[in-house]
């Protein structure tokens, strides 16, 4: 009998020594698992909403939210247990963004979503960091953000992410190898989205000229000059990354010039049909056939599967004529992939864990599209070309990423 005890006592300590000798992941992973399932029934796993939800962006900030509680509504567990939503105001304002991140960290968290506008993101982001809490953005698109942080993530791409994107549509749907970028002189944000567009455009076609890059100056009124110059290069597309209000007044003045170019904005561009305020101005004529990048587009449901699981929740819970925006749509695939972190690290406790598995995540299905998450932990991701139709913008392309390029 009592070597029997001793076999047991000395297969338990052989089972100790090899759990410590297969590494702390693995150590940590049983200590995780072994004391989470042993807590009672009662327990819930709690995800931080750190937004605005009140002060001047609320509004905006509204979206995002409103994606996260979607996508919790359909997907309510993890592990096991009950997930709780946790929000924290950070009121529009920095201090009080310091404040809000300090009271999710100190409620143990397991990942924190959020926040809307970069500068309030960052306003909690040591915080996050320092109680190593992985932290996902939404639509905070500040390169910073990931940079500064271990433990901060998005769904959203960075602005510069925009100009590869701009170049697959060029080569790919256009099929031209050949185009001008417009820039206004000394626009950081402009020349960080022509850099990536002119890089992809020249690694594809080996052409070092592929792109010409013309600047203008801040306050330039006539545009003929330029357009002058676009005409002698005789490139056809023209991606000019610019705002909306400036962009309607360049295309107007090239739709009475008669010049005939592929135009290709960024997002901003979507508004372009509300900021034409003038009368006498069809937009109807100057902006057809002008295209521009967006994240997401309602009608684009093939992206993946989620994309349609997403659209149906949506329109069953706010109506067929409610169009989602692309905020909700990203704060949907935020929800999305902290759930994803947390059931492949097996714990929810384990905030380094879970920032290890958001950072490892590849081609994992969003409503915006196929997720992959890179080292600095932006995102890989289709994206879509819309193109205006009259004033009507339809999705024309979907820029897919491919590996290794």
């Amino acid at each position: 009998m009592k070597s029997k005890k001793y076999a047991a006592a000395f297969l338990s300590a052989m089972l100790a020594v090899s759990l410590f000798l297969t590494g702390c992941d693995t150590y940590d992973n049983f200590l995780a698992e072994f004391f989470e399932k042993s807590e009672q029934k009662e327990t819930t796993v709690r995800i931080g909403v750190f937004e605005p939800l009140t002060g001047p962006d609320a509004d905006e900030a509204e979206e995002e939210v409103r994606g996260i509680e979607l996508a919790h509504e359909l997907f309510p567990e993890v592990l096991g247990f009950p997930v709780e939503l946790v929000y924290a105001d950070n009121q529009s304002d920095v201090q009080a963004a310091v404040q809000a991140a300090q009271s999710l960290a100190d409620q143990d968290v397991s990942v924190v979503l959020g926040s809307y506008k970069s500068v309030l993101t960052l306003a909690g982001s040591d915080i996050f960091a320092q109680a190593k809490i992985p932290a996902i953005g939404i639509t905070c698109a500040n390169p910073i953000i990931t940079q500064t942080s271990d433990y901060y993530f998005r769904v959203c791409y960075v602005d510069a992410f925009q100009g590869n994107s701009v170049a697959k549509y060029v080569l790919e749907h256009l099929n031209f190898t050949s185009a001008v970028a417009l820039q206004k002189r000394d626009d950081d944000f402009a020349g960080a989205m022509i850099e990536q567009f002119t890089g992809k455009m020249t690694r594809t076609t080996g052409d070092p000229d592929a792109v010409t890059i013309l600047e203008y100056p801040e306050n330039t009124e006539d545009f003929t000059p330029y357009f002058e110059a676009i005409r002698a290069t005789s490139a056809s597309a023209i991606f000019f990354p610019s705002e909306a209000e400036q962009a309607n007044e360049v295309l107007y003045q090239a739709s009475l010039g008669a010049y005939d170019f592929q135009w290709i904005g960024i997002e901003d561009w979507a508004r372009l049909p509300e900021v034409n305020l003038d009368p006498l101005r069809d937009s109807q004529v100057y902006l057809n056939g002008v295209a521009y990048i967006t994240g997401f587009d309602d009608t684009a449901a093939g992206l993946t599967e989620m994309t349609e699981t997403f659209l149906r929740a949506y329109r069953e819970k706010y109506g067929e004529e409610e169009k989602p925006t692309q905020a909700t749509a990203l704060g949907f695939d935020a929800y999305l992939l902290a759930i994803r972190a947390i059931e492949d690290a097996g714990t929810y406790t384990q905030g380094t864990m879970i920032a290890g598995k958001i950072s490892s995540v590849f081609e994992m299905p969003g409503a915006t599209g196929s997720i992959t998450l890179n080292a600095q932990g932006d995102p890989i991701k289709e994206v879509v070309i819309e193109r205006f139709f009259k004033d009507q913008p339809r999705p024309v392309f979907t820029s897919v990423p491919v590996w290794g390029q």
